[in-house]
């Protein structure tokens, strides 16, 4: 995951999007402008997740999804302000409260679900960057049955790839067991558990 430094280099990467003018880009500086907001925002969106608080993902992951889509409304030559993002997202089956909802109770998995939750919100985060794509770079005159087909199957690969890759990290995974452990022993408060856990998950 990410550290403070590189988590101020994504908000400056988000920042310098959304200041950009593209108005004379090529095809070419458009799509690897896109790229580069989706990876930042995907990445900066797992990142947020490594807090204690499951209702609290959405509240800090939906202004970088907001702010992303906004990035790549901009390159290809739209303005949207918030309602229309939130709505956009809405199409594609990717709602803020649906977010909650999925996140929240994936936190609820024993053991690994801190794991699970970093994977969706990258996952739904990269989703989100790809359908927008898709759609602004064709005028938005895509089908919403076309839209949401796509974000699902870009989640699901995507969501798929990530919990592998964590899951078969087995340093992570004996780390978590150790801490989990001192944890049931008593010998880390709450506190100090998930104070462990989350600096343990920032380090991946």
């Amino acid at each position: 995951m990410v550290g403070c430094d590189e988590m101020s280099g994504h908000l400056d990467t988000i920042r310098r999007v959304l200041d950009g003018d593209y108005t004379d880009a090529s095809d070419e500086d458009r799509q690897r402008a896109v790229r580069e907001l989706v990876q930042v925002c995907s990445v900066a969106a797992g990142a947020m997740t490594i807090q204690p608080f499951p209702l609290l993902d959405t509240a800090l992951i939906a202004p970088i999804q907001i702010a992303m889509v906004q990035g790549i409304g901009k390159i290809h030559g739209h303005k949207l302000d918030t309602k229309s993002v939130l709505e956009m997202l809405s199409t594609f089956g990717a709602s803020i409260v649906a977010q909650n909802v999925i996140m929240a109770a994936a936190k609820l998995i024993p053991f690994f679900g801190w794991v699970v939750t970093i994977s969706m919100a990258y996952a739904m985060t990269w989703a989100i960057g790809e359908v927008s794509d898709h759609y602004f770079r064709n005028d938005r005159r895509i089908d919403e049955a076309e839209l949401k087909a796509m974000f699902e199957r870009i989640y699901r690969a995507k969501k798929a790839e990530k919990t592998e890759q964590h899951k078969s990290d087995t340093a992570l995974r004996d780390k978590l067991a150790l801490l989990k452990k001192a944890h049931a022993d008593g010998l880390l408060t709450d506190a100090e558990f998930e104070a462990k856990k989350a600096a343990l998950l920032s380090s991946f």
